[in-house]
């Protein structure tokens, strides 16, 4: 009789966790942090160059960066750092804090493109993730960073464009681009 028991209870933990694995609260309602989603300016507005370790996103000027929360969304950026490794940054402009969902281990993902605009080397076709949810949560003006491995330059051949993004439940995240120095 307890060998019964128990086994309906496993069944009935693995139905309920199975079950769990696809609900989530949506974010913004009365969970007092803010829904993400992809900026429409992200690939324009905050490309920069290769190398020159400047945070150029086009819209604010020096000034407007040193006072706090100025636009208001995920600000996300890519810079080169003193090893030649290209770092992604991701801050919380807005006047929440902001909670994002992942579904694996798995925080960001990149595409090295070719001048056409095609991808020829994605980062998750190659790597492996743990299957774990997750949430990694930033408050107002908090910044996460993320320090991207590229490949051999001869993996991706007549790439010159590196675009990350983050990889929330309900897909990508804070895109931006950089131009890579294909002459190294």
């Amino acid at each position: 009789m307890i060998k019964k028991l128990f086994a309906l209870l496993v069944v009935l933990f693995t139905i309920g966790m199975t079950a769990a694995c696809g609900f989530s609260v949506k974010q913004g309602e009365n969970s007092g942090t803010e829904e993400v989603g992809s900026s429409p300016q992200g690939d324009e507005e905050n490309t920069e160059g290769a190398g020159n370790g400047s945070e150029g996103d086009g819209e604010n000027t020096e000034e407007d960066r040193g006072q706090g929360i100025v636009a208001g969304e995920i600000e996300p950026s890519i810079t080169k750092n003193e090893s030649g490794q290209f770092v992604y940054t991701i801050k919380n402009q807005t006047e929440k804090e902001v909670t994002f969902e992942f579904t694996s281990s798995q925080r960001y993902d990149y595409a090295i493109k070719n001048a056409s605009g095609e991808t020829v080397f994605l980062y998750s076709s190659v790597a492996a993730f743990m299957q774990v949810m997750g949430t990694e949560t930033l408050a107002q003006g908090e910044e996460r960073s993320y320090t991207i491995e590229l490949p051999p330059a001869q993996d991706f051949e007549g790439g010159n464009m590196l675009e990350v993004w983050l990889t929330p439940k309900g897909g990508k995240t804070a895109p931006v681009s950089i131009k890579l120095n294909t002459k190294s």
